[in-house]
């Protein structure tokens, strides 16, 4: 089959970018699994073994879409109806107004489907050799998302640990991000460490040597990258309830927690959790291996006229 991916970025990404990794992965899967694999992203954009066609804006990339493709798979740069070649759309994010979505629009967790009105999710998958599994972790927890973003909570995560006696190392910012969402006050004790903005070998170090990843988001998150990639390294993760997240965590892997009060409780959960878990879980459902193989899957379906795609009731 000659795939043909579109995303509007560059390609490889280098540090934070979690729609262009897993498009990155996906790539790479497909073309170990011998399909032939064409992406339309940004101009400079290279990855091994694909045909890469540069576009800047969404009529380019319809564009250069191959007069030979059998599918594409729109990952950003959301198409209209009406185009010759099949194809589907993953939504990455959350949309406002499910309803403007294109019928034939995949989404990346139950909850995520549920919430757009969508019948059809296929979870993400990140690919096992970039990370490291450690089984002995260091003396600290570890929170890894955008610090500047309010709702991936920060300051929660500070006082928590604050709280806990427990240090902290902070990733995915810096501590003058803190001006903006709160908690620099908490981030100036003893054991808290900043990281800055991470990628690479640095990264996968950072998750393998945590004891565990403190994720207190306060929004309804579509998939959560950031958890399992924490669960790949075997390092369990504590979370707040919201969004994939009860279908990323378990009992095994991690621990869900509400209020503050509930925060004790969940730590000694997840401090319970076996490395080896934590990996065996990620790697038998949110491998890229997995996810590749379910749109393969998806796209046979599409190219048999299967009638996937409802609205969800």
């Amino acid at each position: 089959m000659h795939i043909c991916l579109v995303v509007n970025a560059r390609l490889p990404v280098h540090k934070y970018g979690g729609t262009e990794r897993i498009v990155q992965w996906l790539a790479s899967e497909f073309v170990g699994s011998a399909q032939k694999v064409s992406l339309i992203a940004w101009p400079g954009s290279r990855l091994p073994g694909v045909t890469c066609l540069p576009a800047r804006s969404p009529e380019e990339a319809l564009r250069m879409i191959p007069r030979d493709g059998d599918f594409v798979h729109f990952h950003s740069w959301e198409p209209r109806e009406g185009l010759a070649t099949p194809w589907i759309y993953t939504l990455h994010g959350n949309n406002q107004n499910p309803q403007t979505l294109p019928l034939n629009t995949v989404c990346v967790s139950a909850d995520h489907a549920r919430r757009h009105e969508r019948n059809i999710f296929i979870y993400n998958g990140i690919d096992p050799s970039e990370f490291i599994y450690q089984k002995h972790k260091s003396d600290h927890l570890l929170f890894f998302s955008k610090v500047r973003r309010r709702v991936k909570g920060a300051r929660r995560a500070l006082k928590l640990a604050r709280d806990a006696r427990q240090p902290l190392w902070v990733a995915g910012g810096y501590r003058f991000d803190l001006l903006k969402v709160g908690g620099l006050l908490d981030s100036l004790r003893p054991g808290v460490r900043f990281l800055g903005e991470i990628g690479g070998m640095e990264k996968a170090r950072c998750f393998a040597q945590a004891k565990a990843l403190l994720f207190p988001i306060d929004w309804e998150e579509p998939f959560g990258l950031v958890v399992v990639e924490a669960l790949m390294s075997g390092t369990p993760v504590i979370a707040t309830p919201r969004g994939s997240m009860p279908e990323l965590i378990n009992q095994r892997v991690g621990a869900l927690f509400g209020t503050d009060e509930d925060f004790s409780a969940a730590l000694d959960q997840a401090f319970a959790c076996k490395p080896s878990d934590c990996r065996d879980w990620v790697m038998t459902h949110f491998s890229s291996r997995i996810c590749a193989k379910n749109y393969l899957q998806l796209y046979e379906r599409v190219l048999q006229n299967d009638a996937v795609f409802n609205a969800a009731k």
